[in-house]
């Protein structure tokens, strides 16, 4: 059964999310990546205000995680998104993506795609298209920079420039 987005929370992820974010990561494997609950406490910890969960009541059913690199002031880039398989197909990746920009006023989003992660690209293009702004590809890291582990290359999405009221007209906070 599919859910819809209207009574769906979204907020800034705490530490107290954590158990429940593993949990929801370690569920949608091989659709996500997995790393250490360390990595995820350090993000709520000190990335909290780029990071963030939906809630349906008081079940986690999404995660997106990201910052605004120090080299790149300008610019949000979401590191890990996954949405509960029974959450999928209405939007919500589209919707925390929004919101992290909206949060951040990122001028530039970036974000990696594997070549076989067709919903996540056509995500990153539809956002491209409904905030009017360009989007380019590139190869960010090579299957061989994994040293032949399996691991699929990271394409990068560059979209922007992304205008402040581009976001506004499409997120209301």
């Amino acid at each position: 059964m599919q859910r819809t987005l209207n009574d769906l929370t979204i907020r800034k992820v705490r530490i107290d999310d954590i158990p429940d974010v593993y949990k929801l990561l370690t569920a949608n494997r091989p659709y996500v990546g997995l790393n250490s609950r360390y990595t995820y406490y350090l993000l709520a910890r000190d990335f909290s205000d780029t990071c963030i969960v939906a809630l349906d009541r008081y079940r986690l059913v999404a995660f997106s995680s990201g910052y605004v690199p120090p080299s790149r002031p300008d610019t949000f880039f979401n590191w890990e998104i996954v949405v509960d398989e029974k959450y999928r197909g209405n939007g919500l990746q589209k919707k925390l993506l929004l919101e992290q920009l909206r949060i951040t006023r990122a001028e530039y989003f970036e974000g990696t795609v594997n070549p076989s992660n067709h919903v996540s690209e056509k995500n990153y293009l539809a956002i491209a298209e409904m905030l009017g702004a360009k989007c380019s590809k590139s190869v960010l890291f090579s299957e061989e920079d994994f040293d032949g582990d399996g691991h699929e290359a990271e394409v990068l999405f560059r979209i922007g420039p992304i205008s402040l009221a581009s976001i506004e007209n499409i997120v209301s906070p």
